[in-house]
């Protein structure tokens, strides 16, 4: 009987993963190292920086143009896309009297200009408010806040959750996708209830549909990294389906919700896929 439903897994496993269209990864060339990739919400511009977050730059999937949206120190850490795509919010770093300061900025493409929104200060602030976003989730240590129309609610989706990671709402807006470091991938409703584990390990998960997650397992010697892969989840048929080779060292990944995703090697280099 174990060996027939081990069988049936399988025969049900090549069927799932058939009916998932994955192109072939194809280099984006960007005229030098390139790390922390950020994609627009509808999968047309794409954003990233330096191995440090140094500066911050974007390229048009269209017409492949890269542009230099900042230069300064911290611009490519966790920039923030508008809604529509139109504008990017980031925040830069510099060091006052000893203690780590940062500013707030906006970049809008119709006119190729940054200017400055809030001047450096040691205070925390969520680009996601002002980007525009109506409704979005964010980790904020032991739990996940959802923010819907101004007003903001704590969800804690795991009982015994040492922290979350990466917290985001599904394109539809009715599941919370998120990382425990000790526990692993889920997704839950939008009230934080029903907790589904879809991985027992990953970095970066986000949504690549309503019904697609990716994300990165590596793993290390406690020095360096032996290995790292890009995965895809299908909550349709609950099956994952590995989107690199061997060979290939990832660091990190992102997507959008037509089913893009663009990752990046320990190297330096980005690579994009299709999914389908």
């Amino acid at each position: 009987m174990n060996k027939l439903f081990i069988g049936l897994v399988g025969v049900l496993s090549c069927i799932s993963a058939q009916a998932l269209t994955i192109s072939p990864a194809v280099k984006i060339d960007t005229d030098g190292p390139a790390h922390n990739p950020v994609l627009s919400p509808d999968g047309k511009t794409l954003l990233f920086s330096s191995d440090n977050h140094t500066g911050l730059k974007a390229m048009s999937f269209d017409t492949k143009e890269i542009i230099i949206l900042d230069d300064a120190p911290g611009a490519g850490f966790n920039p923030v896309f508008s809604t529509d795509g139109s504008s990017v919010v980031y925040r830069t770093a510099q060091l006052v009297d000893g203690l780590m300061n940062r500013d707030v900025r906006a970049y809008t493409f119709a006119d190729n200009r940054a200017r400055q929104l809030a001047p450096l200060s040691r205070n925390d602030v969520n680009l996601n408010d002002i980007s525009g976003h109506k409704e979005y989730v964010f980790a904020d240590y032991d739990h996940i806040v959802i923010a819907e129309d101004g007003k903001t609610k704590g969800l804690s989706p795991l009982d015994n959750a040492h922290s979350y990671l990466w917290a985001s709402l599904s394109p539809d807006g009715s599941r919370i996708l998120f990382a425990e470091p000790f526990q692993g991938v889920f997704v839950a409703d939008r009230n934080g209830n029903n907790a589904v584990r879809i991985a027992i390990k990953g970095d970066y998960p986000a949504w690549a549909s309503d019904n697609l997650v990716t994300f990165v397992v590596s793993h290390d010697d406690g020095y360096v990294i032996l290995d790292s892969s890009l995965k895809v989840y299908d909550l349709a048929t609950g099956v994952t389906v590995s989107l690199t080779p061997d060979d290939i060292k990832v660091g990190e990944a992102t997507s959008s919700k037509g089913g893009k995703v663009v990752y990046s090697t320990l190297e330096g280099e980005l690579y994009e896929i299709s999914i389908n």
